[in-house]
């Protein structure tokens, strides 16, 4: 009995290996809080509404506002036709388009007897506008017999201070230029003694003083069109177009025709006074005329050497290798070329 109890309680103590206690250090370790659940959970929809926030509540700048847009200069030519359209109008009217890309329409004014004639040249004028690829606008007004000042007053208050196609508010329509047309038919003798003093002063009042009425309606609207131009800054220098009041001249020999247009030239010189400094007056044939057609130049030969030898352009040309030019020159001078 009692060496039993010595052997039991001899007995070392058993050790029990590790593989049995694996599995209890495992569980042990996984119920423990992990330290990753601790961590903030980062995702893809947590950056974006940080994000979306951080946009919200920054200010976003607006954008700075547009430069305001430079008035257009709107010009307007004034017709003003006694009869019917004289030869070389339409040619006038183009040269005066192709210097002033800015008149955007024609006014044209003509008497009642001759509708049917500027009817037709108002066709004409479409046609020109075609062809320049310019957008025009074209009003014909027509009086009883020559037309007064008044009659034209009216008419270019009603043009000018309509509304403008393009619809700006700073936009302005502007006379930029007068073109009187006198008829050019020859109906008078050439001897002024066999004119009677009544037609003599019915074909003055039709050529100087109709030009005169058209002077004093129209010049104080072209002061203001020159006014300004002489204003026009770096920026609207484009705008800076000197405008002008021209009459045609009549090449008839005859006599009251003769006359008239030493007249009508007086009439120019007198109107080109210091006040009127920033127009041009000037008779339409020198202002008006058409431009030339340019000269082309034909391709001229190469000028052939100074010994008489002329070469051949097919065989030479500027390009040439210094090389093949000896060879061409030693043939040359062997008498084998």
């Amino acid at each position: 009995m009692n060496h039993s109890n010595r052997s039991v309680s001899g007995r070392k103590p058993v050790v029990i290996p590790s593989i049995y206690t694996q599995g209890t250090r495992n569980s042990s370790v996984s119920s423990q809080p992990s330290v990753s659940s601790h961590r903030p959970s980062t995702t893809l929809s947590s950056i974006s509404t940080n994000f979306s926030n951080n946009s919200a509540q920054t200010p976003v700048q607006a954008a700075p506002p547009a430069p305001p847009t430079a008035p257009q200069n709107i010009g307007v030519l004034l017709l003003v036709i006694a009869g019917s359209p004289s030869r070389h109008l339409k040619s006038y009217v183009q040269s005066a388009l192709l210097k002033d890309t800015a008149i955007v329409e024609v006014l044209v004014v003509g008497e009642a007897k001759d509708e049917q004639a500027i009817k037709q040249f108002k066709v004409e004028l479409y046609g020109l506008a075609g062809n320049l690829k310019r957008e025009l606008s074209l009003r014909v007004e027509f009086s009883q017999g020559a037309v007064t000042e008044d009659q034209l007053r009216q008419h270019l208050s009603s043009v000018l201070d309509s509304k403008s196609q393009s619809g700006g508010e700073a936009d302005k329509k502007e006379l930029h230029g007068v073109l009187c047309d006198l008829d050019d038919r020859e109906s008078q003798p050439l001897d002024v003694l066999e004119i009677e003093t009544a037609a003599l002063m019915d074909q003055w009042l039709h050529s100087v003083g109709f030009v005169h009425a058209v002077a004093r309606t129209s010049i104080p609207l072209l002061r203001v069109a020159a006014h300004r131009a002489a204003q026009a800054t770096p920026s609207t220098e484009h705008l800076k177009r000197q405008p002008f009041f021209a009459t045609t001249l009549s090449s008839s020999a005859a006599a009251s025709t003769s006359m008239h247009t030493t007249g009508l030239r007086a009439l120019l010189d007198s109107l080109s006074t210091l006040g009127n400094r920033e127009i041009t007056f000037a008779s339409a044939d020198t202002l008006l005329a058409p431009e030339p057609e340019p000269v082309v130049q034909e391709h001229q030969p190469v000028v052939a050497l100074t010994n008489g030898w002329s070469q051949d352009p097919a065989e030479f040309s500027p390009g040439e290798s210094p090389t093949k030019l000896w060879g061409m020159w030693s043939q040359y001078q062997e008498g084998n070329f």
